[in-house]
């Protein structure tokens, strides 16, 4: 009979498509081909089986589910025989068969007709697999997006075509994701990403592409004619979520990096290029999508070049400990120094060019304790030799704090010398913008009752200063050198503002009983707009530059200054 033939074929078809495989286009085309056989041999005048397997994310919808059917030109007759059958993974199959008219059902073609569908499911299951197979490899599982691996593949088809100057990258990541996570769940932070996912791939209508590359991270390929459309259209995003019972509306706000293309552009330009653009925007105040420009590549290339000499510089102790006097206004003796480290590597490297980069990658907390154990040693070596110390000022970035263990790291460093905490001021920088002030007070708290003084750097220029005095009630506060280098330049507006808000910081912290000391005095006659109005500290270059040990060593000793 043809249909044991048929059933044959199909058997073969199977065992060979397991070891060698067969394109998924040559499977469909023989399923439709065998049932054909199948019906016509059976004398079959409909005949139809469907497979449905759960949805994957895998998948597109209703590929998870695969129909094959026959009907014959001659008809068929009512007397139908179908059956119903669940698939081990919740899936099901079913069908549904007629006979051709005045044709009578037998066991036999029963039988066949089973085993077909049997056979079917099998190859059916055969070809969804491969297809998911197919799609795990390029699919991101959380969102359906594609994953680098995908994304390296369209733009490889894109490249190959000479197209890639149609189009715009996207590299975006959400801001704040770690707070929407904690205020709605992880849970609805994963639907979050998914439904974003899907509004972008709604907007670009299969004329772009979109990856996902962990995390919030999302890497977009835009057609250039669609860029400033995409944009509004990313800005505007808002995702609901039911949270407890309570559908609550999330907006999406991100910062991106937008890459233009050229007809020279490669894959690496655009990861790197893209990368570096969102860095960027990652550290801008003002904007959160920033485009490209090849002065950011070539600042992101000296950036890491002294991230990468950091570490063995230090181990090296090319970073030197310098030490800026600070001076007593009304005995123009000195009261104070502030520890400030210089790099000497192949040249020097100054404060202002590496500093933001250390902050920037968190390194910044192994210099910080670098330069604490220099100072510690220092006064340990001073008082050896019955050189009474001064207060000492060490910077300490807010990425400490994320430390719990901080206080005692401070603690251990001063036992190991055996230095009296009463020599040290912590001088806390860039808290403009700290938000966890709970972590914040415990620490200072901790620290005035262990002995040390606490300072609070660059006061006046955050918005944040006034709630810092209120939450800490530090020892000192510093002016900051933008404030003082006007306030004797005449009678301009400037000038005038200038003088009124430091006159007005000056008597509040004296009001509070904290001390105020200013930064960047040059001249003469910024240090009497000081003293008249009862500021009575001083550093800056009317005094001494920051002096290396020997020399600060004799200002120990010799501590009058001629003013």
């Amino acid at each position: 009979m043809k249909s044991v033939f048929a059933s044959e074929k199909l058997c073969d078809f199977i065992s060979t498509a397991q070891k060698s495989g067969y394109t998924l286009q040559e499977m469909n085309d023989f399923l439709q081909d065998t049932i054909t056989d199948f019906a016509e041999d059976l004398q079959l005048g409909r005949l139809s089986v469907t497979v449905s397997n759960p949805q994957t994310v895998y998948e597109p919808l209703g590929l998870n589910t695969e129909i094959l059917s026959y009907t014959s030109p001659k008809g068929f007759n009512s007397d139908t025989y179908e059956k119903f059958y669940f698939t081990e993974e919740n899936g099901f199959i079913k069908l549904k068969a007629n006979l051709l008219p005045n044709v009578i059902w037998t066991k036999e073609n029963k039988k066949l007709i089973d085993c077909y569908v049997d056979l079917s499911y099998i190859l059916c299951s055969r070809i969804r697999l491969l297809n998911i197979m197919a799609a795990v490899k390029i699919t991101d599982s959380l969102t359906g997006a594609l994953n680098l691996h995908g994304f390296q593949e369209v733009v490889a088809e894109i490249l190959s075509m000479q197209k890639i100057q149609y189009y715009s990258v996207i590299l975006l990541n959400f801001k704040n994701f770690k707070y929407i996570n904690q205020k709605v769940t992880t849970d609805n932070g994963d639907i979050i990403l998914r439904k974003y996912s899907m509004m972008v791939q709604g907007f670009l209508e299969k004329q772009g592409y979109i990856a996902r590359l962990g995390s919030d991270n999302f890497l977009v390929l835009v057609p250039k004619e669609k860029l400033k459309d995409f944009i509004r259209f990313i800005e505007g995003i808002s995702i609901s979520v039911n949270n407890k019972g309570t559908v609550e509306d999330v907006k999406i706000n991100v910062r991106a990096g937008i890459y233009e293309t050229n007809e020279e552009t490669t894959f690496g330009d655009i990861m790197s290029n893209s990368a570096v653009a969102l860095d960027t925007a990652r550290h801008s105040r003002h904007h959160d999508i920033i485009f490209f420009r090849q002065e950011m590549l070539e600042k992101a290339i000296h950036d890491k070049s002294i991230s990468n000499m950091f570490m063995d510089s230090l181990a090296k102790n090319e970073f030197k400990v310098y030490y800026q006097p600070k001076v007593d206004l009304i005995t123009n003796t000195l009261c104070g120094c502030e520890a400030l480290s210089r790099w000497y590597a192949q040249r020097l490297i100054t404060p202002a060019e590496f500093i933001p980069i250390l902050e920037a990658e968190g390194t910044i907390k192994n210099l910080d304790f670098y330069v604490l154990e220099v100072v510690c040693k220092n006064i340990r070596e001073w008082m050896d030799k019955g050189i009474e110390p001064v207060l000492i000022s060490t910077n300490f970035s807010k990425l400490h704090l994320s430390d719990e263990n901080f206080e005692n790291h401070i603690i251990s460093v001063l036992q190991k010398y055996n230095v009296p905490s009463k020599y040290l001021e912590l001088e806390l920088t860039e808290l403009s913008d700290y938000q966890y002030f709970d972590r914040l007070v415990r620490f200072v708290n901790t620290m005035k009752a262990a002995g040390f003084k606490i300072s609070i750097d660059d006061f006046g220029t955050g918005f944040s200063s006034m709630s810092l005095v209120r939450n800490l009630n530090p020892d000192v506060i510093k002016l900051d050198k933008s404030l003082i280098d006007n306030v004797a330049a005449g009678d301009d507006q400037k000038a005038k503002t200038d003088r009124v808000i430091s006159r007005s910081i000056i008597n509040m912290a004296h009001e509070l009983g904290i001390k105020v000391i200013a930064e960047g005095v040059e001249t003469k006659e910024q240090a009497e707009f000081l003293k008249e109005n009862n500021c009575f500290m001083a550093q800056g270059f009317l005094f001494d530059k920051a002096l290396e040990h020997d020399e600060f060593e004799k200002r120990l000793v010799s501590r009058i200054y001629n003013i």
